[in-house]
């Protein structure tokens, strides 16, 4: 038997550090798996902050009670795609996984976009894969703030060598024409270790002996640099690097909590060159395929995972907006085969009219007894 065909690539998910192809309908299951477990994260992190009586925990503790209790998909049944329709986010993605997950997927979504414009215009340049590190220490703020600073010095002297400023040095970096960069940082019982990953876009190759001995001049203490080609699939690359935009959820609840407090603000994104001006959306949620007819699939997290129950999201005491489609499932043996439902009580999906009319009908039952 041949090997399995791997499932193609896409932006709507990001979790544990790696992507899926999500939007095919039949891998829906585990798309909410992995939102189950980066909830359950997050309700750790909640728990943590129970006993914390600073108004930074409170006001996080907030946010993270309210946010992905659940979550409303509509399914496309014609062409196979499923998008997140609504939630509630706290968009706190420093202790949110379910938040990073989300966000980190725009971000790559939107540089995903710009590489494929850039791949059309200029055939010429290959991407590379760029780590910077900085050696350990006790002081996260103090180590953060020297990868910072010596990226930034890096980042000048590529400025002021292309501008033609005089006697700016020469510097590897000088080859990249567009870059996009996410910061790290770990801490395995030996102190913090920020680091830099980072797409270079270029049409030859930088030297990393080159970029560790300026990397070594800038920072006086950390020559580790690792420099690579991107081979086969680009966007995976991409991913390499986005991907560590929610791995905080691997440091422990007390190490997360306080690389939270002192990096709220701070830009662990950035870009230059031909990546500039990128724009991520605010939103967190997919866009949804207009026009299309759908099913609509409503999940809330009960006892751990979560479950699809058909309920609406909505609060019982907020009235239910009028004008839903009302969509008529084309293949019952594939919602019986839905991931998700409960084995044990098989479940019709009801689209949100028929929510509507029984809710109004449970109400008149209460106004009656």
């Amino acid at each position: 038997m041949g090997q399995k065909k791997k499932t193609p690539v896409n932006v709507s998910d990001l979790a544990a550090g790696t992507f899926t192809g999500v939007e095919e309908a039949e891998l829906l299951g585990e798309r909410i798996a992995r939102y189950g477990q980066a909830h359950a994260r997050a309700r750790l992190m909640l728990d943590h902050l129970g006993g914390n009586p600073s108004p930074e925990a409170k006001k996080t503790a907030v946010g993270l009670a309210s946010c992905g209790n659940y979550l409303h998909f509509r399914e496309y049944y014609t062409v196979g795609k499923v998008r997140l329709h609504n939630a509630t986010f706290c968009k706190q993605h420093l202790v949110c996984p379910l938040c990073a997950i989300r966000r980190g997927a725009k971000a790559l979504g939107a540089y995903l976009i710009r590489w494929q414009v850039i791949q059309e215009q200029r055939p010429d340049l290959r991407p590379y894969l760029l780590t910077l590190t900085v050696k350990n220490g006790d002081d996260l703020e103090e180590r953060q703030a020297h990868l910072t600073k010596s990226l930034r010095k890096l980042m000048t002297h590529r400025r002021h060598f292309n501008s033609g400023v005089p006697r700016a040095p020469w510097t590897e970096l000088c080859k990249a024409e567009g870059g996009v960069y996410t910061l790290e940082l770990t801490n395995k019982g030996n102190g913090w270790h920020p680091h830099c990953h980072m797409i270079v876009l270029a049409a030859s190759e930088p030297s990393q002996e080159a970029l560790s001995a300026e990397w070594q001049r800038i920072t006086g203490d950390s020559f580790i640099v690792d420099c690579r080609p991107i081979t086969g699939d680009p966007s995976e690359g991409f991913m390499e690097v986005f991907k560590y935009a929610v791995k905080f959820s691997d440091l422990s609840l007390e190490d997360n909590w306080h690389a939270a407090q002192r990096l709220k603000g701070k830009r662990l994104l950035n870009s230059f060159g031909l990546f500039r001006g990128v724009q991520i959306p605010e939103s967190l949620l997919d866009e949804p395929l207009d026009s299309l007819p759908y099913w609509d699939r409503f999940y809330r997290y009960l006892e751990g995972e979560y479950r699809f129950t058909g309920e609406s999201p909505k609060p019982k005491n907020e009235p239910q907006a009028s004008g839903y489609e009302v969509c008529k499932p084309s293949d019952p043996a594939a919602v019986a085969a839905m991931p998700g439902r409960r084995p044990h009580k098989p479940v019709q999906p009801k689209s949100l009219a028929v929510l509507v009319y029984e809710g109004e009908q449970r109400a008149k039952g209460r106004k009656t007894s």
